[in-house]
């Protein structure tokens, strides 16, 4: 695993993140993307959707609704 240093202003803006931190480098590119630990509402959300037994939907058929949208 690569570990990275970040600067203590940057760590703190980690820290105090409410959703995903998109990281890219000085010319805009992506380099990936931070994400915060799930809090006990977050588990509590999911586990509730979980329990529903709602018909669900196949991964591919989401995928391809979000394409359908990009090319509109």
């Amino acid at each position: 695993m690569v570990e990275m240093v970040v600067s203590a202003e940057q760590a703190k803006l980690l820290a105090e993140a409410q959703d995903s931190v998109e990281i890219v480098d000085a010319y805009g590119n992506r380099l990936g993307f931070f994400a915060r630990r799930f809090s006990d509402r977050d588990i509590e959300i999911a586990s509730g959707r979980a329990a529903a037994r709602e018909p669900a939907r196949p991964t591919a058929d989401v995928f391809n609704r979000l394409k359908s949208l990009g090319s509109q």
